[in-house]
């Protein structure tokens, strides 16, 4: 008899993840595969191409060798019933190239619903499904990102004794599986309709805000949406009405400029309904001011577009999911919302219960990412569904993701 348990299917169609799985311990998929199996629990089946996931990358030749391999694991993924969630294990690089070799009209002939998470360089994949109804697109990290994101973090902001890298990369390598269990954990949630526990908030900079409402997401990593200018893949994200949600790593700011405006002379800000900047890291430095300096040369001197920066999302840790082509309710105060001198709103918004958390008080703009978009479960009458998780089910993956989970320093202990 068939296994009738939803699947997750992990999916390696862009970096390399072999990283991972050494950063992991994992000495293979398959013990990368029972990892994740222990954190969703019994209720779904995890899979994987075993040797797509242990597959290796030539940057001087090409990256990637197995590119018909990739698309035709992803295909199959979005046109199996069975599968309720697809989740890109890396971004990086190489999946441009094979756009082409994938049908996403195999979409259309779903029967229910499926969930993709993905983000950087699967930019143009959650883009494009989310156009179908029967996708539902999280721009969501990469699990393999994960533990560069923790070091990052604990660099800039961590306790004393973590501000060196080596320090930063093995508190951050000790934390690696608790925080890739956390992810996955999050992923059911938001399958299940419970929704995140990871809270997308921000603050108004520039032009005017409505008040609560809801917004249309569509964007993700400006290098690659800046790729797709001129082809076929461009009207799935530059859509009249929709926020452009942007955000980069490791790009200069004369690049980042030169993006910005490609998008200007391509008209693109032009149609959007709001801009959404994440996270724009280069190294040590924090480029989202210069991204907002190219910003306000292209965009007229009295534009009412609203513009909102968000710490929330982009090559950073902790990261919130974003719904890609899906309404979304946000809120940013009373109704004509300004932003304010100092980038911050005349007013201030309440989020939704869902994702309240630490700081809540001090940010001006929310988006509500616990919405279910899932219109039946995914478990049928032969499965019972999860039970409703107890309070500290509810309160771990919440200390995990917030950076509050890593405490202070005591006396006696070492950095390892």
């Amino acid at each position: 008899m068939a296994d009738p348990r939803p699947v997750i299917r992990l999916t390696a169609p862009a970096g390399s993840c072999r990283r991972m799985l050494g950063e992991l311990g994992c000495g293979s998929a398959d013990e990368l595969l029972a990892l994740i199996r222990a954190a969703v629990g019994p209720a779904y089946r995890v899979t994987g191409d075993r040797r797509l996931i242990e597959a290796t990358e030539d940057d001087a030749r090409g990256g990637r060798s197995d590119d018909l391999r990739r698309a035709g694991d992803l295909q199959r993924a979005l046109a199996d019933d069975r599968v309720a969630a697809v989740v890109a294990l890396r971004g990086g690089a190489w999946l441009t190239r094979i756009l082409p070799r994938i049908d996403f009209d195999v979409l259309r002939h779903r029967r229910s619903r499926v969930a993709l998470f993905g983000f950087s360089e699967l930019t143009t994949v959650i883009n494009v499904a989310a156009r179908y109804p029967r996708a539902v697109c999280w721009y969501d990290l990469g699990p393999a990102f994960i533990s560069t994101g923790l070091a990052g973090w604990a660099l800039r902001q961590g306790p004393k004794h973590l501000r060196r890298p080596a320090a930063a990369r093995r508190w951050a390598l000790r934390r690696f599986r608790a925080e890739l269990a956390a992810f996955f954990r999050d992923a059911t949630s938001l399958l299940e309709g419970r929704g995140s526990v990871r809270a997308v908030r921000g603050r108004l900079v520039a032009g005017r805000l409505p008040g609560a409402t809801r917004v249309t997401l569509a964007g993700g990593t400006l290098a690659v949406l800046v790729s797709l200018i001129g082809t076929p893949y461009a009207r799935s994200v530059f859509r009249s009405g929709r926020w452009l949600m942007l955000e980069d790593v490791n790009e200069a700011p004369h690049r980042l400029d030169r993006m910005v405006a490609h998008l200007h002379l391509a008209g693109a800000l032009e149609r959007c309904g709001g801009l959404l900047l994440g996270d724009f890291r280069d190294g040590g430095h924090d480029r989202r001011d210069a991204v907002r300096s190219s910003l306000r040369r292209v965009l007229p001197a009295r534009s009412s577009l609203p513009v909102v920066v968000s710490d929330d999302f982009g090559h950073t840790w902790p990261m919130a999911p974003l719904p890609v082509g899906r309404p979304s309710n946000c809120g940013g105060g009373g109704a004509g919302s300004r932003s304010s001198r100092r980038g911050r709103s005349c007013a201030s918004a309440t989020p939704p219960a869902r994702n309240e958390g630490v700081g809540a008080n001090r940010r001006d703009f929310w988006i509500r990412n616990s919405e279910s978009y899932l219109e039946n479960p995914p478990w049928g009458p032969e499965i019972p569904p999860p039970r409703p998780p107890d309070q500290n089910r509810e309160r771990e993956p919440a200390a995990l993701f917030h950076p509050s989970g890593c405490r202070q320093r005591r006396r006696g202990d070492s950095d390892l």
